[in-house]
């Protein structure tokens, strides 16, 4: 398992959204999205260990996961 900062992870993630507020909004379906089975785009042994919702900020961080 990869250690992970939270608060460097959101504020990498807040590059690419305008405000703290549609970040959580996108998180939040990621995360609801990677709990309903959808595929984790990052490597397994990136991510092995980690909650959905930090593995929706690690994705938007790296810029796999944008707003839709």
């Amino acid at each position: 398992m990869r250690e992970v900062f939270v608060p460097d992870l959101i504020n990498g993630a807040l590059k690419h959204f305008k405000s703290r507020y549609e970040l959580v909004r996108v998180a939040a379906l990621r995360a609801n999205s990677l709990i309903r089975g959808d595929a984790p785009l990052l490597d397994k042994k990136d991510i092995a260990g980690h909650k959905s919702t930090i593995i929706s900020l690690m994705e938007i961080k790296e810029g796999l996961w944008k707003k839709k």
